[in-house]
C-alpha cells in the first residue's frame, strides 16, 4: 500500500469514527479485513482475505482487537434472533 493510500485510509478511518462517535476519539489502532473475490474467479466462488493494520500495532494489540470484533458481531448477530 503506498503512504499515500494509507494515510487516505487512516484519515477516511478517523472521520468515520467522528461522525458516529461526534468527535473528540484519538484513533489508536485498527484491524481492518475484507473478503474479496478475483474477477477470474467468480465462477468458482475464490474468496480471499485482505487486511491492514493501523499503525503497526503490536500483535497483541491486534489479537485484542480481533477478539473485540468477534464479541460484537456475536453480540449483533444474536440479537437479531429475537
Amino acid at each position: 500500500m503506498s503512504a499515500e493510500t494509507k494515510q487516505a485510509l487512516d484519515e477516511a478511518i478517523a472521520a468515520h469514527i467522528a461522525d458516529e462517535t461526534g468527535g473528540g476519539k484519538i484513533i489508536t489502532g485498527y484491524n481492518l479485513v475484507a473478503a474479496n473475490i478475483d474477477a477470474d474467479s467468480l465462477e468458482r466462488g475464490s474468496t480471499n482475505y485482505f487486511h491492514e493494520y493501523g499503525q503497526q500495532r503490536p500483535f497483541h494489540v491486534c489479537i485484542g482487537l480481533a477478539a473485540i470484533a468477534k464479541m460484537r458481531l456475536h453480540e449483533d448477530w444474536a440479537d437479531d434472533d429475537d
